[in-house]
């Protein structure tokens, strides 16, 4: 048996790779922190350079401030999560608010979608694709489905930290 030998080239493509896994590693831990972080901050700071050193500053600008009712909640959701339009409907069709001026129609809609889309995909979370938008029906809890569209991907972490954030208004623990 002749034992195996490896090259210069070898080990460069191992260096490659060990170096790009921990890149990818090391790029999840800071933005995961970075969005933490940013979730938790009650003012927007800047970091100017000035000279050789790092100053950093208060813009003035305030978080979003907690949402007091249902149509502030669905606007508070539509700017976090930037989003078009967000539609919290009852699973019986109803409207609960909505920034969409079809409210009712999209309410109808949408357990309808959640029923027969999510049973072909066996999934109470859908995201359905168009040209220039993309939409999302998904269940909030046993009484509410939420529906939201976006000029952009929808992402499922999206959906679960709106899940998250209608939960903890309504005061549903799951």
């Amino acid at each position: 048996m002749v034992p195996l030998k490896l090259v210069a080239t070898d080990y460069d493509t191992i260096i490659m790779i060990v170096l790009g896994l921990l890149g990818v590693v090391v790029g999840y831990a800071v933005t995961r922190y970075a969005t933490k972080s940013k979730e938790k901050d009650t003012e927007s700071y800047k970091i100017v350079m000035s000279g050789k050193k790092k100053d950093i500053i208060n813009t003035g600008e305030k978080e979003m401030v907690e949402p007091s009712d249902f149509n502030e909640l669905v606007n508070y959701l539509k700017n976090k999560y930037i989003l078009s339009e967000v539609t919290l409907a009852t699973t019986d069709g109803f409207p609960i608010a909505s920034t969409s001026q079809d409210a009712e129609i999209i309410s109808a809609l949408a357990p309808e979608i959640l029923k027969r889309v999510g049973k072909i995909v066996e999934s109470k979370e859908v995201v359905i694709s168009g040209r220039d938008f993309k939409l999302g029906v998904f269940e909030i809890n046993e009484d509410v489905i939420g529906f939201i569209k976006a000029n952009r991907d929808i992402h499922f972490i999206e959906i679960d930290r709106i899940k998250e954030d209608v939960n903890r208004f309504m005061g549903v623990t799951s």
